[in-house]
């Protein structure tokens, strides 16, 4: 009736004006799809293939989840959310998705029995060097993903492989590429060097910088550069204002969040409803396989082949001479050798018809039945029909029943149990959160009270999270500094902790970076200006030893006279170790001497710097006759040149393609 007055009411002058408003915006709504994208949920377009904002997202917390499993302790989750990165990852979405449309395009495939191997060859789902099934199901489970879903990602990354393999395959290393790779990796330098430290290593960081700004001002009285750096004279006020102000970017204050949490953990639950005795038992006679080896019996067999539909007469005649089989066995026969002699089974004919161990529901039923019904003491049946043909089966010898009593398996059973029922409470009370929390995703108050959670609070923390509480979790911490928390200021999607184990987070304060005051930092700046004081003594002090070094001092009286390290060189080569890598990477950039003598130069190091004197330059040389050496510079360069060559292959696709990015997506 009310849905009729309306109805009759919406008549005349009144419909059609209600009408008319409706359709102004409908029809506003209309025109503009015509003008916009309709790529409104991606992050690029390929080609008219769109990869998604949903695509995107998962993939790059999939990158940041290996990285951070890779990289351990050093992983810096601040690095992985800067846009340049999440542009990189973009890149790499994009020229996957090149590939796979060239690949579709060229009708690159791999097979069910390549693709079956290559599972197989993974040794994350091996045990004790095999495959292990059950193995591969439990990994799978735990990442979320069913064998359908992984074998189909991974028949797309072998074919996604073809192309850059086939070049690396055709990848070659000419003799001169070789001849000229092993000239310069294997070249060999002679060359003395002053090692001037700005931070001797005897002294704290900051009697490091003012010994070294001492001994410059010993040397070198009159020098006024020295004279400022002595160790006698205190920072200037001037000069620390001056650093902080032009060094603010160092002094920054790390963006940190406080979040308040709720947390929901099957262990923590308690109270537990106690299964009565009939349903542990009826659980026991369900899965008695699990706890009972049933009785298996060590057998042989004779078989005579014939047709179930063969004529009466064959069926008799094989019977029959079933029969006499029989008889000869029970006679004292020896039955392995009547077997290899009359069985026409090829596969235990010539093993004295040995079946080995058989447990129930491995033979068909007419064989099972005539097995279980012999005994030791009568081990020769009569003639059995199968579908095979006749058998005649001798029991050898019964190995009985093992395995656990009801009252010994009660409590797994009863641990299991316990386990199912906290499965149900946590789904459903994860359930009931998750509603609750969807229908107001501004508070945790709601939810935390028709639980019986507490709100809890952590933070302040910054992207590299905490050492305890929720923000040690790498996801939580990601959580706290998504989109959805800490610019929507909305409750976070369920978080897994472990088995049973969650929690959602809301985010309570942000506390963005600032600049840290002058006070606060006073000590490190101070300190960064000895540093750079330092720093510049030594330079000083090697320049003044280069100027004598070049009006004809021996190098080696230099550093005695200085009281300096010498360094001295025979045949390093550029990857040696018996020679400091920085000192080698600054020598094996000088130039070659030349016939007018030592090169030398003075090359800053990261403590300090050091005179050098290069004397000499032997380029290395191929050896033909060292078949396995040549073979590796071979790869070594194919495999470079491959590289490149991909690298060549992927832009001539994108200068090729349509490609289009929303840079105000990722």
């Amino acid at each position: 009736m009310v849905l009729q007055s309306i109805r009759d009411r919406l008549t005349g002058i009144i419909a059609i004006f209600i009408f008319a408003i409706l359709i102004i915006p409908f029809a506003f709504v209309g025109v503009s799809s015509y003008f916009t994208s309709g790529a409104v949920n991606s992050v690029a377009v390929v080609n008219d293939k769109e990869i998604t904002i949903g695509q995107y997202n998962q993939g790059f917390q999939n990158y940041r989840r290996r990285m951070q499993a890779q990289l351990g302790a050093a992983f810096d989750p601040e690095l992985f959310d800067q846009p340049i990165i999440r542009r990189q990852f973009l890149d790499q979405l994009i020229n996957e998705e090149l590939l796979a449309q060239v690949s579709i395009d060229a009708g690159l495939a791999v097979d069910d029995a390549v693709l079956a191997q290559a599972i197989r060859d993974v040794e994350a789902f091996h045990v004790d060097g095999e495959f292990n099934v059950d193995v591969y199901q439990a990994r799978l489970n735990s990442q979320g993903l069913t064998p359908k879903q992984f074998e189909t990602n991974m028949r797309a990354s072998m074919v996604l492989g073809q192309f850059p393999n086939a070049i690396s395959n055709s990848s070659i290393a000419t003799n001169w590429e070789k001849a000229d790779y092993v000239r310069l990796m294997e070249q060999q330098r002679d060359f003395n060097a002053v090692m001037v430290p700005a931070f001797p290593a005897a002294a704290g960081p900051e009697e490091t910088a003012e010994t070294a700004a001492a001994e410059v001002t010993q040397e070198s009285a009159g020098d006024t550069a020295a004279q400022e750096a002595a160790p006698e004279a205190v920072v200037e006020e001037e000069a620390i204002i001056e650093w902080y102000e032009n060094n603010q970017g160092d002094y920054m204050s790390e963006e940190r969040v406080i979040i308040d949490y709720i947390e929901l953990d099957a262990a923590t639950f308690g109270g537990a409803v106690e299964p009565d005795e009939e349903a542990l038992r009826a659980r026991f006679e369900e899965q008695q396989v699990r706890f009972i080896t049933p009785e298996a019996r060590l057998a042989s067999h004779i078989l005579i082949e014939v047709d179930q539909q063969a004529p009466q007469l064959e069926l008799e005649t094989a019977r029959q001479q079933a029969e006499d089989l029989v008889a000869l066995a029970r006679e004292g026969g020896d039955f392995a050798e009547l077997a290899r002699e009359h069985s026409q089974d090829i596969g235990s004919a010539s093993e004295g018809g040995d079946l080995g161990w058989i447990e129930p529901g491995f033979m068909v039923q007419a064989f099972e039945d005539g097995l279980y019904a012999l005994t030791v003491e009568n081990p020769v049946s009569e003639p059995i029909q199968t579908g095979f043909g006749w058998h005649v089966i001798y029991l050898r010898e019964v190995r009985p029943s093992e395995g656990m009593t009801y009252t010994e398996a009660r409590e797994i059973l009863l641990a299991e149990y316990k386990a199912e029922a906290d499965d149900r409470r946590f789904l459903e009370q994860a359930d009931r959160m998750v509603d609750i929390i969807y229908e107001d995703p501004t508070t945790l108050s709601a939810a935390a009270e028709e639980l019986g959670l507490e709100v809890g609070q952590a933070g302040p923390f910054g992207r590299a999270g905490s050492d305890f509480g929720p923000a040690a979790n790498p996801d939580v911490v990601s959580a706290a500094f998504s989109d959805l928390v800490l610019a929507q200021s909305s409750v976070s999607d369920p978080i897994d902790l472990g088995v049973n184990h969650m929690v959602m987070i809301l985010l309570r304060e942000h506390l963005p970076q600032a600049l840290l005051p002058l006070e606060e930092v006073r000590d490190q700046v101070t300190q960064s200006i000895r540093n750079q004081r330092a720093m510049e003594a030594a330079r000083i002090k090697a320049e003044e030893l280069l100027v004598s070094l070049d009006a004809g001092t021996e190098i080696s009286t230099l550093a005695g006279t200085a009281g300096l390290e010498l360094v001295e060189a025979q045949a390093a080569l550029r990857a040696g170790t018996e020679f400091d890598a920085r000192l080698l990477a600054k020598v094996f950039l000088l130039k070659k001497p030349d016939d007018s003598g030592p090169v030398t130069a003075v090359v800053e190091l990261d403590d300090g710097y050091a005179v050098v004197q290069l004397n000499g330059v032997t380029d290395g040389e191929l050896n033909p006759e060292d078949a396995l050496l040549n073979q590796a510079y071979a790869q070594r360069i194919a495999t470079s040149a491959a590289s490149s060559e991909t690298i060549g292959f992927l832009r001539m696709l994108r200068a090729q393609s349509t490609i289009e990015v929303f840079e105000d997506r990722l």
